[in-house]
């Protein structure tokens, strides 16, 4: 869901990654090969256009070997190199006392900061896909919200917070919002700005509306 690099294509650990033993070490750089493969033929062919056996083929592998990485076509085109343990390791970095907006963001901002640092072309390749692609901004969406709910998950064993909190389920939301728009914004500009400051701009913006909001007098009809 979010966190920071477990591995890379050169070897090297990225910032705030856990110590993987050599096959899951093996497994991303597997990952990484077929994923490098399948965003050359989605870029060449178009995404519906390309098949699985295509794919595999392109990686030297079978059809078989290509579900034993990537349950589907549209999960080659999900998955990055983050997952739930590192993303615990940023949680366990940040202060005890930090407010649930601060923490929620700060992990958010090292994945998309990761990712870019690392590859910025993967990374539009992939955004431009599942902006683009219906059933990829279907399943864009869905992941979204499952990230609301792993984040959850996370902070519950720091912060001792309900899996369903009201707060966690707002703010992480709204939160995720903001990447969302930020990354469209980056893909349309075909990767020319920085998506960071993208995400700065699009959640100053989210917080310049909370601040405007007013709960209804005494009185007062609510909306």
């Amino acid at each position: 869901m979010v966190g920071a690099e477990t591995g890379t294509e050169n070897g090297k650990e990225p910032r705030g990654a856990r110590s993987f033993d050599l096959r899951e070490r093996k497994r991303i750089r597997t990952r990484l090969m077929i994923q490098t493969e399948a965003l050359r033929l989605f870029a060449e062919r178009g995404y519906a256009q390309t098949t699985v056996e295509e794919i595999a083929d392109a990686a030297a592998i079978s059809p078989r070997t290509f579900f034993r990485y990537f349950p589907s076509k549209e999960d080659v085109v999900m998955w990055d190199e983050y997952d739930d343990p590192v993303a615990l390791d940023l949680l366990e970095q940040r202060p005890g006392d930090e407010p649930l907006v601060e923490t929620m963001l700060a992990v958010i901002r090292e994945t998309l900061g990761g990712l870019h640092r690392h590859d910025p072309e993967r990374l539009l390749a992939r955004v431009q896909l599942m902006f683009t692609v219906p059933e990829l901004r279907a399943r864009f969406l869905d992941m979204q919200a499952q990230g609301v709910h792993d984040l959850a998950q996370l902070l519950r064993g720091k912060r001792e917070v309900a899996a369903d909190d009201l707060s966690v389920q707002v703010v992480g939301s709204a939160l995720f919002a903001a990447v969302s728009v930020a990354l469209d914004r980056w893909q349309k500009d075909e990767g020319k700005s920085d998506p960071l400051a993208l995400l700065d701009r699009a959640t100053d913006a989210l917080a310049e509306g909370v601040r405007e909001l007013r709960r209804p007098q005494a009185g007062q009809a609510a909306l």
